[in-house]
């Protein structure tokens, strides 16, 4: 390692120190709220000098939370530190993005299940309690399907944000990495909304024609719900697609914000269905070429 290697480590070391401390202060906001921030420094750094360098500095930055953390915070920040050096060791290794985000996803939502599982385990608290009001708004939905939806959600939406603002950090600071495909190259597979639709078809009959048991049921639920939530995202790229070729950036927040409004993000869900099927934007490409 030379000279810079060390100075940007130590940088990194201290902006990662800054974080557990504020972390401490603010009566632990951060890792309750945003654990996923614990990640960025050494991302950066793995990104930027690979996998050994990087391992040097993860190795550090664990040995710091025994100064500035307590038993919660090891956890928090520990499964942090390995979300972003894998994620940096797939930029430096010029690995897709779509390779980084599943796996920082995986691993996300593992960790989110361990958070509440394992601290429900050695804490005590009830997790009917905490989803109790959540379960009155949806009756034919059970308290195990809800809670895995629930890890299943807040995991990726974690996922989501390490890698959209990890590549942001990697543009801004011209660090060499796979280029960004986009949006308009971003067509989803036809197989998709023909499973979307097999899928719901199933649902509605395990509800009142078959007599399924309870797991598959729950089963169908999680499935029926994870589609209906791929679906939403392809509805999204679809209104972004349109921004674009509208030339109307100021619509771009409505195209995202609306595909988490309930009842309105039905037409997300409903436009990506579309797109799938019939191929709607490459057909809109495919016009505007001609």
């Amino acid at each position: 390692m030379d000279t810079k290697q060390i100075t940007r480590g130590a940088m990194m070391c201290a902006i990662y120190g800054l974080l557990l401390f504020l972390n401490q202060q603010t009566a632990l906001t951060i890792e309750t709220s945003a654990n996923w921030l614990f990640a960025f420094p050494i991302l950066i750094y793995t990104s930027m000098y690979g996998n050994y360098g990087g391992g040097i500095v993860s190795l550090a930055m664990i040995l710091m939370t025994f100064l500035f953390g307590g038993f919660t915070t090891w956890f928090y920040s520990w499964s942090a530190i390995l979300i972003g050096y894998l994620y940096g060791s797939g930029v430096y290794h010029k690995r897709s993005h779509m390779s980084n985000f599943l796996l920082t996803a995986i691993l996300s939502i593992i960790a989110t299940a361990l958070i509440i599982y394992l601290w429900a385990g050695i804490f005590g608290y009830d997790v009917n309690t905490d989803f109790k009001d959540i379960v009155a708004l949806f009756p034919t939905i059970h308290l195990r399907v809800l809670v895995f939806l629930f890890v299943i959600v807040l995991g990726t939406m974690e996922a989501l944000a390490i890698h959209m603002v990890g590549l942001m950090i990697c543009m801004r600071l011209k660090i060499d990495m796979v280029p960004i495909k986009p949006i308009t190259k971003m067509l989803p597979p036809r197989w998709f909304g023909i499973l979307s639709i097999l899928m719901c078809v199933l649902y509605l009959f395990s509800q009142n024609v078959l007599h399924l048991s309870v797991d598959i049921t729950d089963l169908l639920q999680v499935l029926t719900i994870l589609d209906l939530m791929v679906l939403d995202y392809f509805g999204v790229l679809y209104f972004m697609n349109k921004v674009i070729q509208k030339s109307q950036r100021k619509w771009a927040f409505f195209a995202i914000i609306g595909a988490f409004i309930p009842i309105v993000n039905g037409i997300w869900v409903v436009a990506g269905l579309l797109d799938c099927l019939c191929g709607l934007r490459a057909r809109q490409q495919l016009d505007s070429r001609e």
